[in-house]
């Protein structure tokens, strides 16, 4: 078919010209959105909103080159736009984590011995082998070194984790952020 005459159609509110158009060039779209996404459902997304917005402009739209260019200018555009989305939330979560760091106070030097001794506390009630895993997984070792060295299964290293880290969370509900810097 014609691109002029579907686009001069698509214009005029006909439904089963921007049906033909999208099945033409969907599929084409995501892959080319995919190259530059490398994630599938975010490329679906994004070609979605090409052809969303194709025909909410459709009024309006001027095309001077090959439809098929336009299509996927506008796809770029979409990605170029996500990116730039992606990157304000992600500075201005830095920039809320910041702030937050900002008007925590540092603790003291003795509230710090005082919950590292809560800490060696829990940690001494929790089973042996728990206590083991724990352990030299704050030494730095990764679940498979653990799993390795102890002659367990990393499943079975990563189940005491969890039991050693929900024994721990429950008595730092309030301290949670010390929790979390201990553990690093």
């Amino acid at each position: 078919m014609d691109e002029t005459l579907i686009i001069n159609q698509i214009k005029a509110g006909n439904k089963i010209a921007f049906k033909q158009l999208f099945d033409m060039h969907y599929a084409a779209i995501c892959l080319y959105l995919v190259n530059f996404t490398k994630n599938r459902p975010a490329a679906e997304d994004m070609a979605q909103m090409v052809f969303i917005d194709l025909w909410n402009k459709r009024e309006s739209i001027i095309i001077h080159t090959a439809l098929k260019s336009y299509l996927y200018k506008m796809a770029y555009n979409h990605f170029l736009m996500s990116l730039r989305k992606k990157n304000k939330e992600a500075t201005l979560l830095e920039q809320l984590k910041y702030e937050a760091l900002q008007t925590i106070e540092a603790p003291t030097e003795l509230e710090l011995e005082n919950k590292a001794k809560r800490l060696q506390a829990i940690i001494a009630q929790l089973p042996e082998r728990c206590q083991e895993i724990l352990k030299l997984k704050m030494a730095g070792l990764k679940y498979k070194e653990i799993a390795e060295r102890l002659d367990l299964s990393i499943k079975t290293v990563e189940s005491q984790m969890r039991i050693a880290f929900i024994k721990i969370r429950e008595n730092y509900k309030d301290d949670i952020m010390l929790f979390l810097l201990l553990m690093d």
